[in-house]
């Protein structure tokens, strides 16, 4: 089983256009399978944030309206439990934010091993 790389080594995948794009692509993909439509407007430069906006309200209506749908989305996105369970819980919003960047992170993730797999072959 391959480690998640750490916050640091990700941050230079944050500039490669290709990887932003097809993050991007994923979060659409796994996201639109739950009916929630996040739009990209192509701007790599801006796509963390842009993303981030829009993420950030659609996992707090899921955590506060739909909690098994969000437990969903996790298998989904293959997020760690252990990771969401760690995030500080007395502040929903920081608890949220914290929630909207363990997804992105994820994303990002499974777009670079893949993207490692695939140079690999």
């Amino acid at each position: 089983m391959m480690k998640d790389p750490k916050p640091e080594e990700l941050a230079r995948y944050r500039h490669d256009l290709e990887v932003v794009r097809d993050t991007a692509a994923q979060v659409i993909k796994d996201f639109g399978l739950f009916n929630i439509e996040i739009r990209f407007s192509g701007n790599e430069e801006t796509a963390y944030d842009e993303l981030k906006s829009q993420l950030y309200p659609e996992l707090l209506s899921l955590y506060e309206n739909n909690y098994s749908r969000l437990q969903s989305l996790f298998y989904r996105i293959d997020l760690s439990e252990k990771k969401f369970r760690a995030l500080p819980s007395g502040n929903k919003n920081e608890m949220i934010n914290g929630l909207t960047e363990l997804v992105l992170e994820r994303e990002l993730v499974k777009v670079i091993t893949r993207k490692l797999f695939s140079q690999k072959k």
